[in-house]
């Protein structure tokens, strides 16, 4: 290393985009890069290669503009999203969306058999079409050859791991998402892995917080301008990783990751009250550093809100999302931060938590003649920033941490007028990361744990955002008397749950 100061990479495989970040130790970022995820036409799945092209194109990006390789690469992404490798460490079709709703029927019958109560306090998550054990029960039934051939299972960051070191390891805050990981027992459910007739032999090594899964091959060095040999880290769940450089790491302490869709999450000491839970449609697992545990709950519908209108109001579908996100914000900044006068309950399509209600749909009370598009565009990031709440509310009841703080973090702080509402709406501290790729931020201080760094000391700026008073109490005020009320009314029809997008 020449004495020179170490640099840490991050890359965080997102659903949408690819992006990767260079940092100091300290966690000044001297780099950047992002590349649009790939992805199928029907949206069901990412072609492997591309996706592994994707990675290792953002993190040779960030190479090439610092004019200098990094001594560690940490890996972030989405959860559920996988693909099997057979016996030479190739994948066996493309890497399954977490969002294919096809496993539906196979999640259902796996709540049948073992109730969905009993999965949910053994794994930490309900039964839905995104995790694994679904997918690989619905390998098993429609094709039994491709998963007979399967010889370890890896996941989005998993399989990127793979291409940089030959090797295939995974993170606790991942193997959780699979509804068949005890993540208080840190170890494999084999009567689960038994439904699709897999065993523990098919599953990734699970590391622990930032042990290396090997170090970088020769070829993956030529590959993406990096040197060969040095530690590569799975570092886990992008929004546990965002929430960690973010600094949510103590109990009572709370992150509000805002993209398309929304997690919620809450720290704290020891896991929560699993029927509770359950009932809220809320998950649970470790924490990024595996002492601490988490509260995770989701909205599936939150930047969705922001693009649904842009397509239908604004003649923006297929717009940069840059020039469609700055056209929502000229519109909503047209109008003071005081209440609307409108609530909506922003479910484009079901309610994950609290209260899980999947035939929720979007609906706006007290539409008039007086109202217009600038208007409902704001009641949008009202009825989110009310359900947030809603969501931090429940959590806290369910742990017994009251909110020390809420940090709001992701691509849709960018809308100031959100943050300010969100502030406006919450009774407790409220602060901004100012970092925008805060999971690769987080990604690549456990890759900093590779060399003995402490991962802790890469940490994203953050700044408070204090609401005026009055606005304040007029936001609060609502959400008491008239969101909460309707959300929380007697559903009119019977619903089954749907599992949080988080």
């Amino acid at each position: 290393m020449s004495g020179r100061p170490l640099l840490l990479a991050g890359v965080d495989i997102g659903s949408t985009h690819c992006k990767a970040v260079l940092c100091r130790a300290s966690g000044a970022v001297v780099a950047r890069a992002q590349r649009p995820t790939p992805r199928s036409h029907d949206g069901r799945t990412h072609p492997a290669d591309d996706l592994v092209a994707a990675a290792l194109g953002v993190l040779s990006d960030c190479v090439r503009a610092a004019g200098r390789a990094p001594d560690a690469v940490g890996l972030t992404g989405m959860a559920e999203a996988g693909v099997g490798l057979d016996a030479d460490g190739r994948p066996l079709g493309p890497v399954q969306a977490w969002s294919d709703p096809a496993p539906a029927p196979y999640a259902a019958r796996l709540g049948q058999t073992y109730g969905a109560a009993a999965l949910h306090a053994r794994t930490g998550v309900l039964p839905s079409a995104k995790v694994p054990l679904a997918k690989w029960c619905a390998m098993a039934e429609q094709s039994p050859g491709t998963l007979a051939r399967m010889r370890t299972w890896a996941g989005a960051a998993d399989l990127v791991g793979h291409a940089l070191t030959g090797r295939v390891g995974t993170d606790a805050t991942l193997a959780q998402r699979t509804m068949a990981w005890d993540p208080a027992g840190w170890s494999w459910v084999g009567e689960l892995l038994a439904e699709p007739g897999i065993g523990e032999q098919c599953m990734p090594r699970v590391l622990a917080p930032g042990e290396p899964v090997g170090t970088l091959t020769r070829g993956a060095a030529a590959a993406t301008g990096l040197r060969p040999g040095i530690p590569v880290v799975v570092a886990g769940h992008d929004h546990l990783v965002g929430a960690w450089a973010a600094g949510v790491r103590r109990t009572g302490q709370v992150a509000d990751s805002m993209g398309t869709a929304e997690a919620v999450l809450t720290v704290c000491a020891g896991a929560p009250d699993a029927a509770g839970a359950a009932s809220e449609g809320m998950s649970f697992g470790r924490h990024a550093d595996g002492r601490h545990w988490v509260a995770l709950a989701g909205m599936q519908g939150s930047g969705a809100l922001v693009e649904w209108f842009c397509d239908r109001f604004l003649g923006l579908a297929g717009a940069p999302g840059p020039e469609r996100y700055a056209a929502f914000a000229r519109l909503v900044e047209t109008l003071p931060g005081e209440p609307t006068g409108l609530v909506v309950e922003p479910y484009l399509s079901g309610r994950a938590s609290p209260r899980p209600y999947a035939d929720a749909r979007l609906a706006v009370h007290g539409l008039g003649a007086g109202h217009g598009p600038a208007h409902l565009a704001r009641a949008l990031l009202e009825g989110a920033s009310h359900h947030a709440r809603w969501m931090t509310d429940t959590q806290a009841a369910l742990t017994g941490c009251a909110p020390s703080a809420v940090t709001l973090l992701g691509g849709s702080t960018r809308l100031e007028a959100w943050t300010r509402l969100k502030a406006a709406v919450s009774p407790w501290p409220v602060l901004l990361c100012e970092e925008p790729e805060a999971p690769g931020l987080g990604a690549a201080g456990w890759a900093g744990a590779a060399l003995g760094l402490d991962p802790a000391a890469v940490l994203a700026p953050v700044s408070p955002r204090s609401p005026e008073p009055s606005t304040a109490r007029a936001h609060r005020a609502l959400h008491q008397d008239r969101f909460l009320p309707l959300v929380t009314a007697p559903s009119p029809l019977p619903s089954n749950h749907k599992e949080n997008p988080s």
